[in-house]
């Protein structure tokens, strides 16, 4: 029994389309169907592993935003004084006139760090969430 195929459409911005076009040239991809499906598996892989978390968790959560895209750097600051229990220490470098990198080293547990997560990837001008977890001996 064959898995019914579904479609949809997805707009890019040019300069990620052309991005993309390189990856699948390079990735010796058949076609960018094959791309996309790859890319979305992947994409659904990171998401859930950054999803039901629970227990006492150490790590770093990495964010790439625009600095002056609608206030997001004010919602990053919002965000350590309302996660001050989880937070414990924030690096942010500017990578060029408009994007910003943080590394937020994150101690609580699962469920708090997650909350922390949904109310970052939300926010208007965020490029990338990463969360990477350590193993650490209490």
């Amino acid at each position: 029994m064959s898995e019914e195929i579904e479609r949809m459409s997805v707009t890019l911005p040019p300069s990620l389309l052309d991005e993309f076009d390189t990856v699948v040239d390079v990735g010796e991809y058949d076609s960018r169907s094959e791309a996309t499906r790859d890319a979305l598996r992947a994409f659904v892989t990171e998401f859930n592993q950054q999803t039901d978390l629970s227990g006492a968790l150490s790590g770093t959560v990495v964010v790439l935003y625009e600095h002056d895209h609608s206030g997001v750097s004010d919602a990053m600051t919002e965000l350590q004084h309302d996660f001050t229990e989880t937070i414990i220490a924030v690096h942010h470098v500017h990578l060029s006139d408009h994007l910003c990198l943080e590394s937020i080293a994150v101690d609580g547990t699962g469920e708090r760090i997650e909350a922390l997560l949904s109310r970052i990837r939300p926010l208007k001008g965020v490029h990338q969430v990463k969360l990477t977890v350590v193993e650490a001996d209490r």
